[in-house]
């Protein structure tokens, strides 16, 4: 369950920048302790805090209420209809004149990224594992009519158990079957080909095809499209042209090769995704029973 509160202030400021350790409101610290910072970007915070009545610890997402933060006020809403293993839950949302504090569950480990070595990759089973359960989390966000839009390593968190939790839908959208979406933000290494093209899209094969570009990093270290400049990046999109990495197994290649198609009408579903062979092998890990092996 989600609780929302709205907090009355006589206090207003035109101008608000994210609070620092120190700044939160009374509505806020009055039921949280702030402990480190643990995020940071343009249009907020991410604070690591302390329930104070259960010592619970949280993730808090300071965004200030102010015009170029419209678009993104929205998260929670989103947030607040996701229900799965592997999506950050959604916990409290405190609202006051100036800002809204997005309490969330908190993935201990990090994100994905602290576990790509440059250049190498990760292990292929490990990277499979994580793969899976991240394709299954977007795809359970499709089914619900959302699209993230800003998929990345970055975004997909750690949990202690080191399941991955997809985080940060500051940048995502509702939609409907077919519908054509206009938002042109995000990570540009990421940028599906109708995206940089900067015309109206759909919003599920661009997921799909952020996802290969992150399933190309977690196998190789690096990402497939690389240059030294955005314009040079972009032609590389647009063309699909990246060098294949040959240490990666064929099936992972297979893969990357379907969801890296430039035409999205031709990319493959997630439902297709999560059904491909490589990603549907499951390690048969040895058991012991007396002094039998069986697997």
């Amino acid at each position: 369950m989600v609780f929302h509160f709205r907090i009355s202030s006589e206090s207003s400021e035109s101008s608000l920048e994210p609070p620092g350790l120190g700044s939160y409101e009374p509505a806020f610290t009055d039921h949280y302790e702030v402990v480190q910072g643990i995020g940071e970007g343009g249009f907020a915070t991410v604070k690591l805090a302390r329930h104070r009545l259960t010592g619970t610890e949280v993730a808090v997402k300071a965004l200030a209420k102010v015009l170029w933060n419209l678009p993104f006020l929205s998260e929670p809403d989103l947030m607040a209809g996701l229900d799965h293993p592997n999506v950050i839950q959604l916990f409290q949302v405190i609202e006051t004149i100036n800002y809204v504090y997005v309490v969330m569950e908190y993935a201990g480990r990090g994100n994905l990224r602290k576990l790509i070595a440059e250049p190498g990759g990760m292990p292929e089973e490990e990277a499979r594992r994580l793969f899976r359960q991240t394709a299954r989390a977007v795809q359970y966000c499709h089914i619900k009519g959302i699209v993230h839009l800003d998929l990345k390593p970055e975004n997909m968190a750690l949990d202690d158990s080191g399941n991955v939790k997809l985080i940060d839908f500051g940048l995502s959208a509702r939609f409907t079957a077919g519908q054509k979406l206009n938002r042109f933000w995000g990570t540009l290494l990421y940028f599906a080909p109708e995206i940089v093209l900067g015309e109206a899209y759909e919003g599920p094969p661009a997921d799909v095809w952020s996802l290969g570009v992150t399933l190309y990093f977690m196998l190789t270290g690096r990402r497939p499209f690389m240059a030294s400049t955005a314009q040079q990046v972009k032609k590389l999109i647009l063309e699909g042209t990246y060098d294949t990495p040959l240490n990666v197994s064929e099936g992972a290649q297979s893969l990357i090769r379907e969801i890296l198609t430039v035409d999205p009408t031709q990319r493959p579903t997630l439902e297709q995704v999560t059904r491909h062979p490589w990603l549907s092998q499951v390690l048969l890990r040895p058991l012991l029973v007396g002094h039998h092996i069986f697997c």
